[in-house]
């Protein structure tokens, strides 16, 4: 693909880093065949091919996101499934994780659309909040129906899958998991935020397997939620704080 950015947007590393791939995609179209969005509503726009050209544009133009190309980017699922059929190899998942951080920095969203963003970014890397929030999900779920009829009806879908009661996690404590017999290596396990409070058991299989092989698990004392959720949203520096905690993070 041609591009036409001019060496003052090329000094950006974010924009030289979009460039790149851009010009690495050639239009075949194989993408489109994978990706679900484009399966599901047969919208060129709303393919990885399509959601390109939009980015590529904003971006060329170094303009303010529209209704429109927030539209078809916020309907990506970050699969990433167009990835594995591009005979170019373009990588799309870094593309269009820039674009969301030029819309963040660019769109204002309605205040209800704020809302519904502010709720999982706030709530799921906050294991307290997430219980909470699981609890009250569960005893509100028959608002789904009041709040479609007012229009709310992307919160009302999230109150209805809002069907999980926290589970409290069983076995032993601690930050450390010894290996039933000899060493044979030493891992750090970032618990995440979001699977102690509704899935516990996951982290607990993946301890007993590891050490069953002779791996000690320690978790690391004041780890956070790796940044997936607000990495997503747009939020690169919420993100990028998550991240350089759990660097900052020490194994005893």
């Amino acid at each position: 693909m041609q591009t036409n950015f001019s060496l003052a947007q090329l000094a950006d590393p974010a924009v030289a880093e979009s460039e790149r791939i851009l010009r690495a995609c050639v239009h075949c179209g194989f993408c489109t065949a994978t990706c679900p969005t484009y399966v599901l509503l047969g919208d060129e726009l709303d393919s990885p091919r399509g959601r390109i050209y939009l980015i590529k544009d904003m971006l060329e133009h170094d303009r303010p996101a529209t209704d429109d190309v927030v539209t078809h980017i916020d309907r990506c699922l970050s699969c990433p499934s167009c990835m594995t059929t591009c005979p170019s190899g373009v990588n799309y998942m870094h593309l269009v994780d820039h674009a969301r951080v030029h819309i963040e920095r660019t769109y204002r969203r309605p205040w209800l659309e704020r809302l519904r963003r502010d709720l999982p970014a706030n709530v799921l890397p906050n294991p307290s909040l997430m219980r909470m929030a699981s609890i009250l999900g569960v005893m509100a779920w028959f608002l789904g129906p009041i709040l479609a009829l007012f229009g709310a009806t992307r919160i009302a879908s999230m109150v209805r899958l809002a069907n999980a009661l926290p589970v409290a996690a069983a076995g032993k404590g601690g930050r450390s998991f010894l290996p039933e017999g000899e060493r044979r290596g030493r891992v750090a396990l970032l618990s995440g935020c979001v699977n102690p409070v509704l899935k516990p058991s996951i982290n607990e299989a993946a301890i007993r397997l590891l050490n069953r092989h002779g791996i000690e698990v320690v978790l690391p004392e004041g780890e956070v939620c790796c940044g997936a959720i607000t990495h997503h949203l747009g939020r690169e520096q919420e993100s990028l704080a998550f991240v350089l905690r759990n660097i900052d993070a020490r194994m005893h």
